[in-house]
């Protein structure tokens, strides 16, 4: 199938990755104003948006709210995408065909694409059958039906998110499988799907480079060497920090890396991207600020106290990577961390919260 539709190849380059319950319109406009080229929504279940007309009203109004947002608009002057609105994805989840289908007609007149989500590991994705559940072989002609059935039934661009399969060689025939059925992408979270331990030990990106080359030689293949392909390939995993960017784009050869928790620890990982000129505080401190004047800026859409709560402990209640941080350092940091997760986790209502920002972050 001819892939008609087709995210902007530098948008990839810094994906704000779907994460349940925490990829809230304030911090995606948060990861954009510190340098991500593109966010993803939540993962929602194509039956869910079908059946609860409130939770599509409230995902539309986020689309809305976001595209016209001045904090949505890359701020690198160096990008060629200065100027204009990060691209805003909607994951969603499911294994029925025209549930899926009907979901996407009612939200891509909102979205700049549709992702379909391959990789949920948790016990809810098992027994709902979808997400990760849906990668052994036998599901494939199901997966490369919903493909090619959601890039019929839109004109936005239809993307997949994946892991590996078993056994993992099977991974690079899956990526040709899904974008031979119109996926414009395909994003590799190389770990195996555990409902228990979702992130043991290290992603394989040496499969990344696999899926990648399993694509060029088949011409499927999009990238800044052949920008008229068909499917680009993002990296997901393995990123501490912004050196990770660096070396997993460089060891990977993909067009883009994307970033889940770390990215809610430190909602400025991309920041170093962004021309000198343009760059602002990015201490923890910086970052809970700045999230909590933008949910306040949206009249907390999206954001109750509980989402607001859970963003303050992965920015105030975390320990930042570092290769050269003393003993003395660790410690302080430890004891920083613990002393904001007793206070965060005591926050009772907008009042407490309000009070917690101008004791401890002005």
């Amino acid at each position: 199938m001819v892939v008609n539709h087709k995210l902007p190849l530098d948008s990839l380059l810094y994906c704000a990755a779907p994460m349940v319950g925490q990829s809230d319109l304030p911090f995606r406009l948060q990861t954009v104003r510190n340098g991500a080229t593109s966010t993803w929504t939540q993962m929602y279940l194509a039956s869910d948006l079908n059946s609860d007309r409130d939770m599509l009203d409230t995902l539309c109004k986020s689309l809305e709210l976001g595209k016209a947002a001045p904090e949505n608009i890359i701020p690198d002057k160096d990008s060629p995408l200065v100027g204009q609105a990060a691209p805003q994805i909607v994951q969603l989840a499911g294994n029925d065909v025209q549930q899926l289908v009907e979901a996407s007609r009612k939200v891509a007149p909102f979205a700049d694409a549709i992702d379909l989500n391959l990789g949920c590991p948790q016990r809810h994705a098992e027994q709902g059958h979808y997400g990760a559940y849906l990668l052994p072989k036998q599901n494939w002609p199901l997966l490369a039906e919903i493909v090619s059935g959601l890039a019929q039934a839109v004109d936005v661009p239809i993307t997949t998110k994946i892991r590996l399969t078993v056994p993992k060689e099977q991974t690079q025939q899956l990526a040709v499988t899904l974008a031979r059925a119109g996926s414009s992408l395909v994003t590799l979270h190389p770990r195996f799907a555990s409902s228990v331990r979702r992130r043991k030990g290290l992603a394989d990106l040496d499969q990344v480079v696999h899926v990648r080359e399993a694509l060029q030689a088949e011409g499927l293949l999009r990238s800044a060497d052949q920008p008229c392909g068909d499917t680009a390939v993002v990296s997901n995993g393995n990123v501490r920090c912004w050196c990770d960017i660096v070396d997993n784009l460089a060891s990977t050869g993909a067009s883009g890396v994307m970033v889940g928790e770390t990215l809610l620890e430190n909602p400025a990982l991309f920041h170093p991207s962004i021309s000198e000129i343009d760059r602002v505080g990015t201490s923890p401190k910086d970052m809970a600020l700045e999230y909590l004047d933008l949910r306040d800026r949206y009249d907390h859409f999206e954001s109750p106290l509980k989402v607001a709560k859970q963003h303050l402990q992965s920015i105030l209640g975390s320990i930042p990577y570092t290769t050269s941080t003393g003993p003395d350092n660790i410690a302080e940091h430890h004891r920083f961390a613990a002393s904001m997760t007793h206070i965060i986790k005591s926050m009772q209502s907008d009042a407490d919260l309000d009070q917690f920002r101008l004791q401890h972050l002005q």
